[in-house]
């Protein structure tokens, strides 16, 4: 039985390596986690959040190690584009989670309106007419394809009879008639 030295083995002989043999993983961490982590640093401004995204990204490289394809580029550059869209998933996550959150000192607390006092039937009419005020504006065959879906509540393959077309294209003009019905919503509110 031959050993094989895998210090000398190239990354993307590594990975595929480590698919059968998970312990020479190890190796590509040790290469590319300092690597990593600056550069997750540099996205996340924090040297924590970059930790998370250093171990997200090794976990993610590992499970889909068996996709990697080395005609497709190197191990290197799939490996940085993993770590990037972990980084800026990371990073937009705190910034919505920023804007969510403010102190307040207690004597602010009995300003507050409270909330738990709200009627659910004034919010769902609210609702309602703002998406009837939007579907008002849409199109015939989206206005007529949403009503039937969700106002009626059939389902795809009573709607693909209805309008004499097949339940998968019922599917897709449905899909396509909520991306419509949100470009509308945005304009309305």
């Amino acid at each position: 039985m031959e050993v094989v030295d895998t210090a000398e083995l190239s990354d993307e002989a590594v990975l595929s390596l480590s698919i059968k043999k998970p312990s020479a993983f190890g190796l590509l961490f040790d290469r590319y986690q300092a690597q990593f982590l600056s550069r997750a640093q540099m996205v996340v401004k924090s040297r924590d959040r970059a930790e998370d995204v250093v171990q997200e990204t090794f976990v993610r490289i590992y499970r889909f190690a068996p996709r990697f394809d080395p005609a497709s580029g190197n191990f290197r550059s799939w490996a940085l584009t993993i770590l990037m869209n972990v980084a800026r998933t990371h990073y937009q996550k705190a910034a919505r989670d920023k804007g969510h959150t403010a102190t307040l000192d207690p004597e602010h607390y009995e300003s507050l309106e409270d909330t738990s006092v709200h009627r659910k039937e004034g919010d769902e009419a609210y609702a309602q007419e703002v998406v009837q005020k939007a579907l008002a504006k849409a199109p015939e065959d989206v206005r007529e394809v949403l009503t039937l879906a969700f106002i009626d509540g059939l389902p795809h393959a009573e709607i693909g009879e209805r309008l004499g077309i097949s339940a998968a294209a019922v599917k897709t003009r449905v899909h396509r008639a909520k991306a419509v019905l949100r470009d509308l919503l945005s304009e309305t509110l």
